[in-house]
């Protein structure tokens, strides 16, 4: 009689989810902007005010304005895949863990996927705080003071 032996595949799909999460997580903020460095912001003013002057002059005539086509915004992209893919490999760890496969898969597959929703969530927290302290500044070389 011989045993059958069995792999772990949610696991292991899972493990790979998880991995590819983390990826997603960090390329932004690492190789994007070496791959893709951001415009200048005078570049940017200036198209912005373009952009402002068209939607001003269509209104004026009365004709519907027709957005510029847009570049793909890999950060968002990478964004999103990170937190579908964080997500996934945590339901897959779950599931792993209800089909009784190696419970080291699960918790990886786990660790990772919650690793990378967290990594995204830390970014946007920080961004959060930066916001705020650039507030306060301007607030603060205005002469607003803020009791708290």
């Amino acid at each position: 009689m011989t045993a059958s032996i069995r792999r772990p595949w949610f696991g292991l799909s899972a493990t790979l989810l998880g991995c590819l999460a983390v990826l997603a997580a960090v390329l932004p903020l690492w190789v994007l902007p070496v791959l893709q460095p951001p415009e200048p912001l005078d570049k940017v003013i200036v198209s912005t005010a373009e952009k402002v002057k068209a939607r001003i002059a269509a209104h004026a005539k009365g004709v519907a304005y027709q957005e510029p086509v847009r570049h793909t915004d890999w950060y968002r992209a990478m964004a999103a895949a990170a937190a579908t893919f964080g997500a996934l490999a945590i339901v897959l760890a779950g599931v792993s863990a209800v089909a009784r496969e190696p419970r080291r898969f699960a918790v990886v597959a786990a660790a990772l996927g919650v690793g990378a929703l967290l990594f995204q969530l830390s970014v946007a927290v920080a961004t959060a705080l930066i916001v705020c302290l650039l507030i306060l500044v301007v607030l603060s070389a205005l002469g607003v003071t803020l009791s708290f």
